[in-house]
């Protein structure tokens, strides 16, 4: 039994620092990123059927269960960060009842569909 809540406590342990370094990542990407302003919008690559799935920071670990997108969802991109030999976009997904959706997601899992020009006042 003492080993049962020993790995239960260390699980907690593992999972809070996990949850800390998602979140510094995070940050240090918010800071250190290239930023877009509101340039490009992208499509979800995939077959039909498939998820591509948000991340609260630029990380596989960092995934966000329950948030994700579908081939053919638009997304807009505002900034770019590369950890790892991987490029990650940070990036904000609006559903039909207008609730939206902000993350990381894999430039990879994406293509560009537009550049989005401002006309100046």
């Amino acid at each position: 039994m003492k080993k049962i809540i020993i790995a239960f406590m260390l699980s907690l342990i593992s999972f809070s620092s996990f949850a800390q370094s998602c979140d510094g990542l995070d940050k240090f990407a918010q800071n250190k990123g290239i930023q877009y302003g509101i340039k490009y919008s992208f499509i979800a690559k995939g077959k039909k059927g498939s998820r591509v799935y948000f991340h609260s920071a630029p990380a596989s670990e960092c995934k966000s269960n329950g948030h994700f997108i579908i081939p053919s969802d638009s997304v807009m991109a505002y900034q770019e960060y590369k950890n790892q030999s991987k490029t990650w976009l940070y990036v904000m997904f609006v559903a039909k009842d207008g609730t939206d959706t902000v993350g990381w997601i894999l430039e990879k899992d994406l293509k560009i569909s537009n550049s989005i020009d401002y006309i100046q006042p």
